[in-house]
Order: C-alpha cells, then sequence, then structure tokens
C-alpha cells in the first residue's frame, strides 16, 4: 500500500543540492515512485521530484493532464537530461514546496528530453507549453533550484515574509535525508 511521504518546504537543505543519478531501477526506487504518485495525486500536484520528498535521486514523476475528474496518465523520468529548447514565455507558476506563492517566470515553451523510464528503457519526449513547464520545474528540483530562484529580486522581496514563514516551518519539520541505494 503507498504511503504519503513528507514534501520538504523551500528553505530545506536536500532542495539546495543536486541530486544523485540512479544507477538501476530496484524495489526500493519502484516503491518510492509509487510512494511520490500517491504523495503527489493527494496534494493536487502535477509533478513531483524526488528531492521533494527528501531522497538525493534524479527522479521526476508527473502527469500533465491531471486534475481531480480527469484520467491519469502518469509518466515516470529517471535521470532526465534536456536535448533542445525553444521559444520562451512567461507562466505562472507553484510549487507544492512552496505553497501559496504564485509567481510569473519565464520558462521555455517547447523542450525534448530523454531519460530512462521504470523498466531501464531509454525514451525520449518532447513537450510542449504546461507539460514542458512541468518538466522544467521538476527538473530544476533536481539541480538543487525551485522557481524562487528564477524570480528577480523585486518579486523576491514581496514574497519575503511568506518565504519567510516557509522557511521557519521548513526548520520545525524533519530535514533528514532518506537514504535510497544505489
Amino acid at each position: 500500500m503507498p504511503q504519503l511521504l513528507e514534501i520538504k518546504l523551500y528553505g530545506s537543505e536536500i532542495l539546495k543540492k543536486i541530486a544523485d543519478p540512479v544507477t538501476e531501477i530496484t524495489q526500493e526506487i519502484k516503491d518510492l515512485i509509487e510512494d511520490m504518485f500517491h504523495t503527489m495525486y493527494h496534494n493536487d500536484g502535477v509533478g513531483l521530484a524526488a528531492p521533494q520528498v527528501g531522497v538525493s535521486k534524479r527522479i521526476i514523476i508527473c502527469d500533465p493532464d491531471y486534475t481531480k475528474t480527469a484520467n491519469r496518465r502518469p509518466l515516470v523520468l529517471i535521470n532526465p537530461e534536456f536535448t533542445k529548447y525553444a521559444g520562451e514565455y512567461e507562466v505562472e507558476e507553484g510549487c507544492l514546496s512552496v505553497p501559496g506563492i504564485f509567481e510569473e517566470v519565464i520558462r521555455f515553451k517547447e523542450v525534448k528530453i530523454k531519460f530512462k523510464d521504470l523498466d531501464w528503457k531509454d525514451q525520449e519526449i518532447t513537450a510542449e507549453d504546461t507539460f514542458a513547464v512541468i518538466l522544467q520545474h521538476e527538473f530544476d528540483h533536481l539541480e538543487g533550484k525551485t522557481f524562487v530562484d528564477k524570480l528577480c529580486q523585486i518579486r523576491k522581496m514581496a514574497n519575503g515574509f511568506k518565504l519567510n514563514r516557509i522557511m521557519k516551518k521548513a526548520q520545525k519539520m524533519s530535514d533528514d535525508l532518506i537514504k535510497i541505494e544505489p
């Protein structure tokens, strides 16, 4: 039975670290991914990266078409790498790790990304618009960044009170890393 995982909040050390590559698919990795989907859907998210649940692994899950009433179309990306970026536009983003803050950021309109799937097979997909934004947003988490890092200083200052409140809450929560091998 899948478990609900704790989402690490802005200010947590794990969200500032570059995640480690996955070297093989183990049952532990499969269980983590199942728990990540359970956690993402429970929180009405459309994407989640392993560092957001305290695991320093290069794993992204997403469901770009998910709404509470829509069919689920889950996607797992292991060790993702972008191979193409095209076009830019401004889009409003939020994040499960930065609750209550929504801001405009610049993202690429189209991306191509290669990755390993859950069967450890090489895959490559092209994504546009919202799907491309989700992939870029989650990939940033693997690189130790959040969408807040993309904000200009004025927007960071405008959200300073909220960000400080989130960081204080993060400090109160357990910030221990969950070890998943390999």
